[in-house]
């Protein structure tokens, strides 16, 4: 079950990583992008550690449990697109953690793999709540876009001839000013 995570893990992240390059234009997300791609590929070294032979089971247990969580937390958040490879290998990474328990339930190796896995995702939303606010505007040209935090709420930006704008909060309306900015006269 290890090794089809680990598959479903890289192939994912390779297909991720290809899609979002061979779409056109240049993405104002880069940052975004990077760090997903990041975050999927230490999931699937998590998960390739877990498969070495020289390592305990107790070893084993939070390097298994954290990968799954992570890949359940990310097929979630992406099931629109990426999520259903990486709700496959968190299952089945799941699937590798608990066969991987021996014993009692409530040990110090299963207290320490759902530590793992709740630092993963905490590690995952600390991702995206930076990254999707780290905006790489275009030297030249106007954009503008948003999005909602998972724990910041929603915000809105404006890039004009590389310079950012940024604002807290849903905006209700756009509007383009007399010297061709975008503005946000709702914000």
């Amino acid at each position: 079950m290890a090794w089809f995570a680990l598959v479903f893990a890289i192939g994912t992240d390779a297909a991720y990583l290809l899609l979002k390059f061979g779409q056109s234009g240049a993405s104002l997300e880069i940052v975004t992008v990077a760090f997903v791609a990041l975050y999927l590929a230490a999931l699937g070294a998590l998960v390739g550690a877990s498969l070495m032979r020289r390592w305990s089971a107790s070893a084993r247990l939070p390097l298994r449990a954290a990968a799954a969580g992570g890949l359940l937390v990310v097929g979630v958040l992406a099931i629109s697109s990426i999520g259903l490879p990486l709700l496959i290998a968190g299952a089945m990474a799941t699937g590798a953690t608990v066969r991987t328990l021996r014993g009692p339930f409530a040990t110090p190796s299963s207290l320490s793999a759902v530590a793992a896995a709740v630092i993963d995702i905490a590690v995952l939303v600390a991702g995206f709540e930076v990254t999707e606010r780290l905006i790489v505007c275009p030297a030249h040209g106007s954009a503008s876009g948003g999005g909602s935090g998972l724990v910041t709420g929603p915000y809105q930006y404006e890039c004009v001839d590389g310079r950012l704008t940024f604002h807290s909060g849903s905006c209700t309306s756009t509007a383009i000013d007399s010297n061709g900015n975008v503005t946000h006269p709702g914000c």
